[in-house]
């Protein structure tokens, strides 16, 4: 290759300041966080990105009100430049024979953490040694307000379909309790069980309501007692004869197997919920996308147990 050839490559290359602040903007869908990551000041970003939009004469953002999203032309650039930052990153490693930690922030459920993360995230973690995880616990579905994720389980009341939301398990939200709150009541309707011991809610009356309505209890009986925002807090609460919970079928059958808690209402009516798994779009890392096969084998096996 000549010098004119190869000048006029190095031509057609914008700024790798530009490119790594604008990889940094994108991933993070924030211009603040960005700068938080880069250690520098939001200015700094702003200007930055604003040169490179003015070098491509393309735009790579759509400014809103209160958030920022990526054009068409954006998200394909951005796709590219984070692959080429990850093949840089490992060439140099690999160069200075030294260790690159990558940070993964994935997001789940109180039940997830507790049942399927803290019994065998170490597996992963063994196999993966320059991989560090960081656990964000988080209630709701993926939404623009909530902090950047690489990977995110969630659940839903209800069935989705959408492509970017990949299913991988269903539970069941049951009545339970410990077996002396049943005893004391035996043979009592099961509204009349509710009134007499009394329910814990998990946050809000919605999830017994829902059973109620599927049972055709009348939903003012549930329409009181505690309510706690925690589901360990709402395990112990049941432990101590407190009062009725509804309780995950699949993560809590050891305590029902063990006899610690009995399901006096049966197992058969319950709330149904829905856990799906998905991935930022932005980010096509190769450890992520280990930890997410992982999560699915996981998950599996917790299916088949």
């Amino acid at each position: 290759m000549g010098c004119l050839e190869r000048n006029q490559m190095k031509q057609r290359l914008p700024s790798l300041l530009a490119i790594r602040y604008f990889e940094a903007v994108g991933r993070n869908l924030s211009f603040t966080l960005a700068a938080n990551e880069l250690n520098v000041t939001q200015a700094a970003v702003s200007h930055q990105v604003r040169l490179l939009e003015q070098e491509l004469d393309v735009k790579l953002f759509t400014r809103l009100h209160q958030r920022i999203e990526l054009t068409e032309k954006g998200l394909e650039l951005l796709e590219v430049s984070a692959e080429c930052f990850e093949k840089l990153a490992d060439v140099t490693n690999s160069i200075s024979k030294g260790k690159r930690t990558s940070r993964i922030h994935l997001s789940v459920s109180p039940l997830i953490s507790t049942h399927v993360l803290m019994a065998r995230i170490g597996e992963f973690l063994d196999a993966e040694k320059d991989t560090e995880v960081i656990i964000h616990h988080s209630l709701a579905p993926p939404n623009e307000r909530e902090a950047p994720y690489d990977i995110k389980i969630f659940f839903s009341r209800t069935i989705i379909s959408n492509e970017s939301f990949e299913f991988v398990l269903q539970d069941k939200l049951i009545p339970m309790c410990i077996p002396a709150l049943w005893r004391k009541n035996k043979g009592e309707s099961p509204g009349n069980f509710l009134k007499q011991t009394g329910v814990v809610h998990e946050f809000d009356y919605q999830w017994w309501e829902s059973w109620c309505e599927q049972t055709g209890v009348d939903k003012n009986i549930v329409r009181r007692g505690l309510a706690l925002d925690d589901p360990s807090v709402l395990l112990n609460a049941a432990l101590l004869g407190r009062g009725v919970i509804l309780g995950s079928k699949r993560f809590l059958a050891d305590r029902l197997r063990a006899g610690e808690l009995i399901a006096p209402m049966g197992e058969q009516d319950g709330v149904d919920i829905y856990y799906y798994l998905c991935t930022n779009k932005t980010q096509r890392r190769r450890d992520i996308t280990k930890l997410s096969a992982w999560l699915r084998s996981a998950i599996t096996d917790l299916r088949h147990e």
